[in-house]
């Protein structure tokens, strides 16, 4: 069960509320004494992702047709403008754009969480997801990332690839303005979603060297196999290869809460985020998706693109106890 945060109990809880000895802050309110993460220092808590955002991000809650577009180009080593300024309430599409000759990574937790996201998208693919950890980009490749920022604040941009921070890779985001009020902010703790809480810990504990590729294609209008056999804690990389003439969707809802998510992959990149809500892979191009298996049954796999579940462009996903 999540437990909820509106955007002005966040902010009363910096004003009123007292530190506990583990720097968390806690939070009073007439119903309950909930302990949350603690404030980062520039007045925004951590530890939180936006939980509604399609209420703000959307495809028809934001005027995505006017979204302004803000252009950073990814180098060694260095992100070019070092320092974003976003407005709160806006919604905006981040290009992402190496330039360089080894791949980037943006790495942005505690903005990355305090946005409401619509989407990651590639030429190949469009990936959508509660939240993002990480997104990298490869050399000569642009992804873009849709979003709507929520809480004012200074967030640092990082890239933790071996080497890049240190040697200067890092720089800011700013939002400014008021957050927005209608509707109210959702905020929900990050160790309290409907995903597999500890899934990072079990991606970096497998040997993915024992990882088992399963292809599947789609096509207008079906899944090819249209059931898919995996086993509890065994790695896999999903391969998604569009050979129809449109884009089509992956989308398993149920069969997602209970994975743990390695990361998201196409030829422009690799997008991380504890798990998925959506991947679309568009015509010609294929989309990999690496995972672990964590609960056994059977999950239904759709693609629910207008028309074509209706047509027959459904499966199973059958998971099966080590």
């Amino acid at each position: 069960m999540f437990k909820r945060f509106s955007i002005a109990t966040v902010l009363l809880s910096l004003i009123l509320a007292a530190c506990g000895d583990d720097g968390a802050t806690v939070i009073t309110t007439p119903e309950e004494t909930t302990t949350m993460p603690a404030d980062d220092g520039h007045g925004h808590i951590v530890g939180t992702y936006v939980q509604n955002a399609e209420d703000f991000a959307g495809k028809t809650a934001a005027d995505w047709d006017n979204a302004e577009t803000v252009r950073v180009e990814l180098s060694e080593y260095a992100f070019t403008p070092t320092d974003l300024t976003f407005e709160a309430g806006m919604p905006y599409k981040l290009e992402l754009v190496n330039v360089g000759q080894i791949k980037h990574e943006v790495a942005a937790v505690d903005f990355f969480g305090s946005v409401a996201w619509r989407k990651v998208e590639s030429p190949q693919s469009e990936v959508k997801a509660p939240f993002f950890n990480e997104i990298e980009v490869f050399p000569g490749a642009t992804v873009e990332l849709f979003f709507v920022p929520i809480t004012p604040g200074t967030y640092e941009v990082l890239c933790e690839l071996e080497g890049h921070l240190e040697a200067g890779m890092r720089g800011t985001v700013t939002v400014v303005g008021t957050a927005p009020t209608s509707p109210v902010p959702v905020f929900a703790a990050i160790d309290e979603g409907s995903w597999v809480i500890d899934g990072a810990e079990l991606v970096a504990a497998a040997d993915w060297e024992t990882m088992e590729t399963i292809e599947i294609e789609l096509s207008e209008f079906a899944f090819s196999p249209n059931e898919i056999h995996l086993t509890v804690g065994q790695p896999y990389k999903l391969v998604f290869t569009n050979i129809g003439g449109v884009k089509h969707e992956a989308t398993a809802a149920e069969f997602f809460q209970t994975i743990a998510l390695r990361k998201v992959e196409d030829a422009s990149g690799e997008f991380k985020a504890p798990t998925l809500l959506e991947v679309e892979t568009f015509a010609g191009a294929v989309t990999e998706v690496f995972l672990i298996p964590q609960t056994a049954g059977t999950y239904d796999l759709l693609c629910e693109i207008e028309g074509h579940f209706e047509a027959g462009m459904f499966g199973t996903i059958v998971v099966e106890d080590a």
